[in-house]
């Protein structure tokens, strides 16, 4: 009895130190629950406050007029330097869409010192808007940004000297990849492909240098200058455009240099009314119609290109004089070599024309001096069409494609004589439409 009253008690202190201790292990669910949240919170990198809100940020619009304008923007937090030399106002690492009408970035009546760097602007406005757009700025940077799909063009610089354009991709752009009026400007290594209307155009433009650029593709021409002066084209890559490579109108003492244009659907280098232009060392190759083709050109230098497999003629001069085209090597073309039609006291010395229809061919064109060429291999050597006062002389390796006179003697040997007569009228013939180089 004493033993059964005394395990009852036992039971009951036990459960009233249990009714007493659940206080203690009862759980704030809503503790855990915030617990957890925040763990996620800190492991999901998309909700980590960013240190840099600039980079890959997604910007509205920038205009930007006068130096003060730049002192605002700063101001604003907008970007940072103080537009020296050594500091320049830098805006970066910005995304913009255009929203189809203005520019993205308009900098306008400028001349402190800045920098555009990693921006992505597109769907500007049609023309004359642009992604980038410096209207009357000097000492400005545009590098490594992407100014692809714009109603207008990529880069477009009016009035604008003393700026640098490095590095940057404009493709498929409506107008222009790049485009500059100015004056002592650089454009290099930029890349301006695929559909744009031009690749690189410089109108009214002096002592410009475009060097390393890629400008392929593109509806009209690879390179393009209009009444430009004193500007280096150097070492840049202009294949496929739907016209040419490289297309020189109005402009002089140009040095075009090393350039490779191949492929393009009409020729690799044209030029229309220059004057006093150095055109070496460039490959035009495999063009639909000719590798270098100059009309209305004077006192140009042409030395030194490679013009080899164009549809039509590897070098074609139109109404050009007092030029000199040397050391050239023009082979395979389909129809001829080097061609000069309407072209008076031009010199042709020292070229390489050969397995091309005819090596060189005149028409309409006098007083030139052709010398010193090698010409074999060619179905004509040297063609005169209705010329006078040429001159030519040691053209030692000029062969021609005709069939041997031993082989005639032979030929007419076997058939009785019969073959002599209508062999020596061939030769008559040929010889009044070809100028032996001796």
């Amino acid at each position: 009895m004493k033993s059964d009253a005394k395990s009852n008690l036992i039971i009951l202190i036990t459960l009233g130190l249990l009714i007493a201790l659940i206080p203690i292990f009862t759980f704030d669910q809503s503790f855990i629950s915030d617990k957890i949240n925040n763990v996620s919170r800190y492991h999901d990198p998309s909700i980590i406050e960013n240190k840099n809100p600039k980079i890959s940020a997604v910007s509205g619009k920038i205009h930007i007029i006068n130096n003060s304008g730049w002192v605002d923007f700063r101001s604003a937090g907008n970007c940072t330097g103080n537009g020296t030399y050594s500091e320049p106002y830098i805006i970066e690492d910005l995304v913009i869409d255009g929203g189809g009408s203005g520019s993205c970035i308009l900098i306008e009546n400028s001349d402190v010192y800045f920098k555009i760097e990693n921006c992505t602007p597109y769907n500007s406005g049609t023309y004359p808007d642009a992604g980038i757009k410096l209207l009357y700025v000097n000492n400005s940077q545009l590098i490594n940004n992407n100014c692809s799909s714009n109603g207008g063009s990529g880069i477009w610089l009016s009035y604008s000297n003393n700026n640098s354009i490095s590095g940057n991709t404009a493709n498929n752009n409506s107008q222009y990849g790049i485009s500059l009026i100015g004056d002592y400007n650089t454009v290099s290594e930029n890349t301006v492909d695929n559909n744009n209307g031009f690749g690189i155009t410089l109108s009214l433009s002096d002592y410009n240098t475009v060097s390393g650029n890629t400008a392929n593709n593109n509806e009209q021409s690879g390179i393009y200058l209009y009444s430009s002066e004193n500007s280096s084209i150097s070492g840049n890559t202009v294949n496929s455009n739907d016209n040419s490579g490289i297309f020189l109108y109005k402009s002089d003492n140009n040095i075009i240099l090393a350039n490779n244009a191949i492929y393009n659907r009409q020729y690799g280098i044209v030029s229309d009314d220059i004057n006093n232009n150095n055109i070496s060392g460039n490959t035009a190759n495999n063009n639909d119609k000719h590798g270098i083709y100059l009309y209305d050109s004077k006192n140009t230098t042409l030395s030194e290109n490679t013009v080899n497999n164009n549809d039509k003629h590897g070098i074609y001069l139109y109404s050009s004089e007092n030029n000199d085209i040397s050391g050239n090597t023009a082979n395979n073309n389909i129809d001829y070599g080097i061609s000069l039609s309407l072209c008076d006291y031009n010199s042709v010395s020292g070229n390489s024309a050969n397995n091309n229809s005819i090596g060189v061919y005149l028409h309409l064109s006098n007083y030139n001096t052709v010398s010193k060429n090698i010409l074999q291999g060619n179905n004509e050597c040297i063609v005169e069409e209705n010329c006078q006062g040429n001159t030519f002389n040691d053209n030692g390796d000029c062969t021609y494609g005709v069939i041997p006179i031993e082989l005639i003697i032979l030929i007419s040997v076997i058939s009785g004589g019969a073959v002599i007569g209508v062999a020596t009228l061939l030769l008559f013939i040929r010889k009044r439409k070809r100028t032996n180089s001796n």
